[in-house]
């Protein structure tokens, strides 16, 4: 089988990329510590993934490129990690995309218009993990250009602030596809037994499950990541601190970056960058809420008083919002098994089809 023309650019946990072309090589940027790139050879087009993995690096996610006008973006997509589909994420958002077709084919336009907006929100997901990443890889060429790298140093500069926004607008649209799958529920599993039910967000499905929890397999997956201290809660929260309470980057301690070394097995080290995510946003909440955060002014907003000093006890925040995206997939791929419409592929019917003169055919 001829192999495929396209060039992928694999994004890697910390902010590097791996470069393949047409050939069997690969190309990690930036390189070890003092070198602008590393070479290494790839077993094949379809072991790619598979030999960045076994160097030492985590794949967040792919740009392919295809060629043809250099304007368009690349067809992005995030690797899934946890032994379902590879590509879930971009599985479910084609997969959103024909129930809607189906929906639209069948009449049914609520249906339509829900399944329709799931499938604009995965893939508004994605693409805001892919601008996280491309956050991180400035973040970390900002730190390479300073000509000082060494592990788990502390530092903060213009790039810092664009990591932690790029991460709330994740935290923010990540949190309305989880309301999008609650409006979904309520539409196929409660409002055909009472049309007076009317769910808009996590918040009132979780209301009504109070009194009358769910029985159905998908049901009970979706409650269950809603429980306290699970991962759909802990989204939540992050949500709601950026949203209602104060900056990420400002709730607390005031975060910094962070660098890392990456020991590949030869024991070349690659640079990497960690974005510190606080574990807590609850207790973040909480303390502002009542007013304990503001008892110690001078500790908490004096300036070079209230840096973080230790990323130990936090999660990097490209890190979680790839496994967190991964989570949201695969719960989409659960509740879209609740659709009383089979998925189907649009097709394309040209009408009135006529040849102009330079052989380009036109539609009308």
């Amino acid at each position: 089988m001829d192999r495929p023309q396209v060039l992928r650019e694999v994004h890697t946990l910390g902010g590097g990329r791996v470069i393949n072309g047409i050939d069997d090589v690969a190309v990690i940027q930036p390189g070890p510590v003092g070198s602008q790139e590393l070479r290494f050879p790839i077993g094949g087009f379809t072991t790619l993934y598979s030999d960045v993995t076994n160097l030492g690096l985590t794949v967040v996610g792919c740009d392919f490129y295809h060629g043809g006008n250099d304007h368009n973006p690349p067809e992005w997509r995030p690797k899934n990690l946890r032994g379902e589909s590879a590509w879930i994420c971009s599985d479910q958002g084609h997969k959103w995309s024909f129930l809607a077709n189906a929906a639209f084919q069948a009449k049914q336009g609520r249906l339509y218009d829900i399944c329709a907006r799931i499938s604009h929100q995965i893939r508004s997901c994605e693409w805001r993990l892919r601008q996280l990443s491309e956050a991180y890889t400035n973040q970390l060429y900002g730190r390479l250009s300073s000509g000082r790298f060494a592990a788990d140093e502390r530092f903060l500069d213009g790039h810092t602030s664009l990591c932690y926004l790029a991460f709330q607008s994740y935290l923010v649209d990540a949190s309305v596809l989880r309301d999008y799958l609650a409006e979904f529920y309520s539409e196929v599993m409660l409002r055909p037994h009472d049309e007076k039910i009317k769910v808009a967000a996590i918040k009132g499905l979780l209301n009504i499950w109070k009194k009358a929890p769910p029985t159905d397999e998908a049901g009970l997956e979706f409650k269950s990541a809603t429980d306290e201290g699970e991962w759909l809660s802990e989204l939540g929260a992050y949500r709601n601190l950026v949203v209602h309470t104060a900056p990420l980057a400002s709730a607390g301690r005031t975060l910094l970056a962070f660098t890392r070394l990456i020991e590949l097995p030869d024991g070349q080290e690659l640079p990497a960058i960690k974005i510190p995510v606080p574990l807590n946003p609850s207790e973040l909440i909480g303390s502002r809420t009542s007013g304990e955060y503001f008892d110690d002014p001078e500790m908490n907003f004096a300036r070079l008083k209230n840096f973080i000093d230790d990323q130990s006890p936090s999660v990097d925040a490209m890190e979680y919002a790839h496994l967190s995206l991964q989570k949201l997939a695969s719960l989409c791929s659960a509740i879209s098994t609740l659709a009383p419409l089979v998925p189907e592929i649009p097709t394309i019917i040209p009408q009135n089809l006529t040849i102009n003169r330079g052989g380009d055919p036109q539609f009308s």
